[in-house]
């Protein structure tokens, strides 16, 4: 399947979802779902005690979020750089998720077997969508994931049946999550699943924090 490369401040006509314009709006979202994980490590000790593995849910005005740690230690003590995935997906909102929401509780539990994740945080946007928060501890063990049958299924199997549009982006957060430092945003990969045949493009970028 073929890739187009698109530069830094090139829009796709016809596929404003791969607008330059929504890293603005990206970046405030990962953001956010970065300041909700450093919430939890801002008191040397937490109440009730973080259970790795073990989804933390709440709401904000009607919205909900989650996080899943799975490596306790490595967020509150490191200070090196850590990878970072940042999904967003443009649902078919008329269509029962279900499947793909037990797909995902399925892929929180293959968390276990891939202990380069240390984080997962998710978050309803007002359009009804979801943000993604992706920690890896190296960029191989971002590589290994994908690899995972499980996660493969859902990408290649579930995504065109449930999403219009998709884009990922992938980055660094210096310093880590014990850090004070911004997500710095390296590349962005985008399919597109409206049509007979799906599209897709990626574009490399210098590292930006908008």
């Amino acid at each position: 399947m073929d890739v187009k490369s698109l530069a830094p401040e090139e829009a796709v006509k016809r596929r404003p979802f791969t607008s330059p314009d929504l890293y603005s709006h990206d970046y405030a979202v990962l953001s956010y779902l970065l300041e909700d994980l450093r919430g939890l490590f801002a008191s040397p000790v937490v109440e009730p005690p973080l259970e790795v593995h073990q989804p933390i849910e709440w709401s904000v005005h009607g919205r909900k979020r989650r996080i899943v740690v799975c490596d306790l230690t490595a967020l509150r003590s490191a200070r090196r750089e850590m990878c970072v995935v940042g999904f967003f997906g443009e649902r078919h909102l008329d269509r029962d998720a279900t499947p793909l929401e037990e797909a995902n509780a399925d892929l929180v539990l293959e968390f276990r077997n891939y202990p380069g994740i240390l984080s997962y945080s998710s978050m309803e946007l007002a359009d009804g969508n979801w943000a993604n928060l992706v920690l890896h501890d190296r960029p191989e063990a971002r590589e290994q994931w994908r690899a995972s049958q499980r996660h493969a299924d859902a990408a290649t199997r579930l995504s065109p049946l449930f999403y219009r549009t998709v884009r990922i982006h992938n980055g660094v957060l210096p310093r880590g999550v014990a850090g004070r430092a911004r997500i710095l945003i390296q590349r962005t990969k985008y399919w597109d699943f409206r049509g007979a045949r799906t599209w897709q493009a990626v574009r490399e970028l210098q590292s930006i924090s908008p």
